[in-house]
Parts: structure tokens; C-alpha cells; sequence
């Protein structure tokens, strides 16, 4: 549990597990209530969101439906913070150690990483062009390439192809379900194809698996808005599955 490995630190909530933080269904909402307290830049709304600022929030969140699946960023930051206190290793050296490396992830990094070199992004003039800095990085503070996004997709494809094939395989597995939404470890699941998209101000990606049979990834330097890379890679998707 969460109490289990903060202690005081886990607030209000010390009775939440880490499955059901990996699962969308420990009752936390999407975001964590001090998210937009100063200081906030609404160009880079994690910039400031550190774990200090995560364990105040701990302590005046009030979960909502426990057991039933609701997106939460804050609880995969709050996964992330966990896994780090447990291991006394910092997360960046756990998920590039235990996850990219091994996953052939060549170039992809947890932040805080460099940044020279990366491609800009195109968003909106609110939310700029620029990568989001994320402190507390469990939430999609990843930089990578489409490389290595396909390295990730290929190792969901054929987990024997990686040292991280049980690890995988149990990622993969439906953990919980609810009406027509069913979730395994992150991975959303429909039918027997597995997904997870993602977005910053001024980038998309998404990825799909069928176990065995296909997969794709896709990224994009824009912010979501009228076209989100999603619904383009759900039609293709569609009718690549077709009978």
C-alpha cells in the first residue's frame, strides 16, 4: 500500500495498492487538487510539480469510486514517487535500467535528460511548442524516438524478445474491468488489442498491440486539438484488423 512505503506521507489515502494505482482504480482523481496551485506557467504545467508539492496533495485528496477505472496522471505519479521510496534507487535509474535498456530502447530517457538535439514542438499559443518539464517523470516524462517507440511496440509483440518477457506478459494481462472498459498494467485493452495513448501541448503518441499479430506506434510534433493522432490511428487500425 501506499502507507505501507510513505508512512505519514501517504496523507489521506494510505490504503491504496500499488495495483490499483497501476490500474486506474484506486479512486484518485485525473489530477492531483494542489495541480494548479502557484507556482503554475499553463505553458508547462508539471514544471513546478515536485514530490513535496505531490505530498501535500497526498494529504488533501479525496478518492471517488474506489474499484471502478478512472485515468489518473496523479496516480502514476504518485506510483512512480512509491516505486522510487521502495527500491531507494531515483525512478529515472529504475525505468531506464529496468524498462528501456532492456526493452532495446535505445535513445528514449526519463527525464530530467538533455534536451539539445530534440525536435520542437507545434502547439497552440497558449501552450507553446516546447517538451513539458516533468519533476515527477512516471506520468509520461519519457523523451524518445519513433524508434524507440517501435523498439516498445515490438517487444509487447513478441515478449520472448526481450529479457522482460513475464514482466511483460503480466503487464498485459486484464486486472481489472468495468461495464466495457477492462485495463491490464497501463495498458488500456479492447478485445485482444492492447493501447495507450499520450499527449503534451505540443505532442501526440500513441501505440497499439494485437499480441502476435500486429503492432503500431505513432508520434507527432502538434498538440492534440481538432486532429488528434488517436482517431487516425484508430480508422487505420480498423480496418487493418478487419476479417
Amino acid at each position: 500500500t501506499v502507507g505501507a512505503i510513505l508512512g505519514e506521507q501517504a496523507g489521506a489515502i494510505p490504503d491504496v495498492t500499488l495495483r490499483e494505482l497501476a490500474t486506474h482504480t484506486g479512486g484518485l482523481p485525473r489530477l492531483a487538487p494542489n495541480a494548479f496551485t502557484v507556482p503554475f506557467w499553463p505553458r508547462d504545467p508539471y514544471r513546478f510539480y515536485d514530490a513535496k508539492r505531490l505530498v501535500k496533495g497526498l494529504a488533501k485528496t479525496t478518492l471517488t469510486d474506489p474499484g471502478t477505472i478512472a485515468y489518473s496522471n496523479f496516480g502514476f505519479d504518485l506510483l512512480g514517487h512509491c516505486l522510487e521510496a521502495a527500491a531507494r534507487t531515483p525512478f529515472k535509474t529504475l525505468m531506464e535500467s529496468r524498462v528501456l535498456v532492456p526493452a532495446g530502447m535505445t535513445t528514449a530517457r526519463c527525464q530530467p535528460c538533455p534536451r539539445r538535439g530534440l525536435l520542437r514542438g507545434h502547439g497552440s499559443l497558449l501552450l507553446g511548442g516546447r517538451r513539458w518539464h516533468q519533476p515527477l517523470p512516471a506520468a509520461g516524462g519519457v523523451d524518445g524516438t519513433i524508434a524507440d517507440l517501435a523498439a516498445w511496440a515490438r517487444a509487447n509483440l513478441v515478449p520472448d524478445s526481450t529479457p522482460l518477457a513475464n514482466a511483460i506478459r503480466l503487464a498485459q494481462q486484464e486486472h481489472a474491468s468495468h461495464q466495457d472498459d477492462s485495463i491490464g498494467l497501463a495498458w488500456h485493452r479492447r478485445n485482444s488489442t492492447l493501447w495507450h495513448n499520450g499527449a503534451t501541448g505540443s505532442f501526440q503518441g500513441f501505440v497499439a498491440v494485437t499480441p502476435g499479430r500486429m503492432a503500431v506506434a505513432a508520434l507527432a510534433t502538434m498538440g492534440p486539438g481538432k486532429w488528434t493522432i488517436d482517431r487516425a490511428v484508430g480508422e487505420w487500425l480498423t480496418e487493418a484488423l478487419a476479417p
